[in-house]
């Protein structure tokens, strides 16, 4: 079995003996990125309906569970670092049934090595729904690093913030971690409503599975209960840089008024005795000192009234 990924595939792992024939039959179909002709070959040989593949493959796709004769289709979303290192999350198809486990997706399923015959989380048993949980704690574990990582950034640029070093690219990446944050909320919240649906419908064996399941749903909850922190934290941070603002240009604008109302005192002056026109004391030698010393008087009253009034 080959392990090279190319761009696109059809791989079946988790090979079963037939209890009517010693035949070997592939639990679980992993598809990635099919092309027409492999969607064709899903439809005709797995009985797979083609409307939920070409759903699988919409990037935009949100997450559901639906059932037909055949299989139960759940569509959630899993999170993965693009070539430029930016997350996203994509949609994946689990069709189960009782024997057997499709998963569609146009993207790599992230840690997918761990969870394959003679990986790191190898699944000690050929149960479709055991699979597929599996791969279901395999994506929560993607979802708590990009997580986690997102908060280590927030701290770090709170830090930044302290040290007065925030700075427009430093917002930019607060918009881009709540972008983040509210795209994995918008996919774990759905997934937990699917899983609950399936337990409580028995249309597959996940009952066999409950505490496996609920491990499921409550990381889930931990990591939307992390997300939701993160953007509190987020919007705190922003609320906060925003009083600081707005204080440092009151602050501002409070010593541009200090400076214009002090230079007005003394020019006020000057301005008299620069018309042509005969003046009090125009001919006198100290005339000029004398009206240094009001305008300095006049200037230092002004502040300690400026002060006491808490205005400057």
């Amino acid at each position: 079995m080959s392990t090279e990924w190319a761009p696109t595939m059809i791989e079946q792992y988790y090979q079963k003996k037939s209890s009517e024939s010693n035949e070997a039959h592939a639990v679980w179909t992993y598809v990635e990125k099919p092309s027409s002709d492999e969607v064709l070959s899903l439809v005709k040989d797995l009985s797979a309906d083609e409307r939920f593949i070409h759903d699988a493959l919409d990037h935009d796709e949100i997450p559901r569970v639906e059932s037909d004769q055949t299989y139960t289709y759940v569509i959630t979303r899993f999170a993965y670092e693009t070539a430029t290192h930016e997350i996203e999350t994509a949609p994946i198809l689990f069709a189960l049934n009782h024997t057997h486990l499709v998963t569609v997706s146009a993207e790599r399923l992230p840690g997918l090595e761990a969870i394959l015959p003679g990986g790191e989380h190898e699944v000690d048993s050929h149960n479709p729904s055991q699979i597929m949980l599996s791969i279901l704690l395999q994506i929560d574990a993607e979802y708590d690093r990009f997580i986690h990582d997102s908060s280590r950034r927030i701290r770090h640029l709170l830090k930044q913030m302290g040290n007065r070093q925030v700075g427009p690219d430093s917002f930019i990446h607060f918009v881009h971690i709540e972008d983040d944050m509210n795209d994995f909320i918008s996919a774990l919240r759905p997934t937990n409503t699917s899983l609950h649906h399936l337990l409580d419908s028995r249309v597959v064996d996940f009952e066999k599975h409950q505490a496996l399941v609920s491990t499921v749903i409550l990381n889930n909850e931990q990591s939307i209960q992390t997300c939701e922190d993160n953007l509190k934290s987020v919007d705190s941070i922003r609320r906060t840089y925003t009083l600081i603002h707005s204080h440092n240009l009151d602050r501002t604008i409070k010593i541009l008024t200090m400076v214009s109302v002090f230079i007005s005192i003394p020019t006020m002056f000057f301005s008299m005795y620069g018309m042509n026109i005969g003046l009090p004391q125009q001919k006198n030698r100290a005339a000029f000192a004398a009206l240094m010393i009001i305008c300095l008087a006049t200037v230092l009253a002004t502040y300690l009234i400026g002060r006491k009034k808490k205005i400057f």
